[in-house]
């Protein structure tokens, strides 16, 4: 066991040495690790051949030949021990697979908390951090609701939507990750300081910034780009022209991820931005099920992060299909055409399992093809 952790040790002492070098470009970095896949290697070769091979610059090579001191890289990892931070390589078992998938992952994310399985279950929620009542009633009620259907929720606590968040999450007993732009011993906005605090002790605090790393403008959203690439799809929630939250709606759409957006009022200048969204073909949202029945079947499919199973009774005893149809159906009478929509299941098909459903007493069929929920 001891040789194992001192091969980690190791591992670790080489990425955070190539991804802490300061003034030496990630692009240079990424080339070098293209070429030699592992820290260690560039490590151990010789300098000269990298200037060479690599047209490398005085100022280069003399920063990688004066950052090599493994007292001072091990005295490091001995202080992020004590900070309660675990540093995750992309090649580390623990770093998020999903994350690896996006244009420009990071070479290693710094984590506080219970570090999730990403890779499915997870949605994002941002907005403005100037938002209304309407704007933080909206994100109270999705968190709760997302959260008591099994998601965990992303977002990146600024103050406002993102804030409002988390909190609900919380409250609801749910799971939720905050990406900062900044190192995780501090707080920003200092009006977090305590949520930070119950996010780390029921959640995770994830940053690509070292400790002692300060907000600057450039770095939101450079962080952007982790919320929408550890989700299944982002939920816009108030929005000026010009927002932060747009910066992660149009990267998840790069992402291949889905978008959804709560429309406001046309009065409202944090309206435009979501309505803008809207026009360009994010799913619109006035309801949990317009995100349930878009995300939930590869959620279901995927079986779902093993933190964040299903905890109601009744999805717990159901099928995967009838989970799905069930999900697609409220209190409201749903006509089977629009739940066929809904679904991607035939008419036929969809008959049967709300048949099923109906005899399980879950939903009832009104006149006209129609279906509510019992419960």
């Amino acid at each position: 066991m001891g040789d194992i952790v001192k091969e980690e040790m190791n591992r670790t002492l080489y990425w955070i040495w190539i991804t802490t070098i300061k003034r030496l470009k990630k692009s240079r970095v990424k080339q070098l690790l293209d070429y030699y896949k592992t820290p260690e290697e560039i490590w151990r070769e010789d300098l000269g051949f990298l200037k060479d091979h690599f047209k490398l610059t005085d100022e280069e090579v003399s920063l990688l030949k004066n950052s090599k001191s493994p007292k001072i890289l091990k005295k490091w990892i001995k202080e992020l021990e004590q900070m309660g931070i675990s540093y995750y390589s992309i090649d580390h078992p623990l770093y998020p697979s999903i994350l690896k998938n996006i244009a420009d992952p990071p070479l290693g994310i710094y984590v506080k908390g219970k570090m999730p399985f990403f890779d499915k279950g997870f949605l994002a929620i941002v907005g403005t951090r100037k938002c209304s009542e309407y704007g933080r009633r909206v994100a109270k009620k999705l968190a709760q609701e997302l959260s008591h259907k099994g998601f965990g929720i992303i977002s990146g606590l600024a103050e406002g939507i993102d804030a409002m968040a988390h909190k609900s999450t919380l409250e609801a007993g749910g799971f939720t990750a905050a990406v900062v732009a900044n190192g995780l011993d501090l707080c920003y906005p200092k009006s977090n300081t305590q949520l930070m605090e119950e996010i780390e002790e029921k959640g995770v605090l994830i940053s690509e910034y070292p400790p002692g790393t300060r907000p600057i403008p450039v770095y939101f959203p450079t962080r952007n780009r982790i919320i929408s690439g550890l989700s299944q799809g982002v939920i816009v929630i108030e929005a000026g022209e010009k927002s932060g939250a747009l910066i992660t709606a149009d990267l998840a759409l790069e992402q291949g991820k889905e978008v959804f957006a709560v429309p406001g009022s046309i009065f409202s200048s944090t309206s435009k931005g979501t309505h803008k969204l809207i026009q360009q073909g994010a799913k619109l949202v006035t309801d949990i099920e317009d995100i349930v029945c878009e995300i939930s079947t590869n959620f279901i499919n995927n079986k779902a992060n093993e933190n964040l199973q299903y905890e109601g009774k009744i999805t717990n005893r159901l099928a995967i299909e009838e989970n799905i149809v069930y999900d697609c159906i409220s209190f409201e009478p749903s006509h089977i055409d629009v739940l066929s929509v809904k679904t991607h299941y035939p008419v036929d098909k969809l008959q049967g399992i709300l048949t099923l459903l109906e005899l399980k007493g879950l939903i009832q069929q009104l006149p006209g093809k129609r279906f509510v929920r019992n419960q």
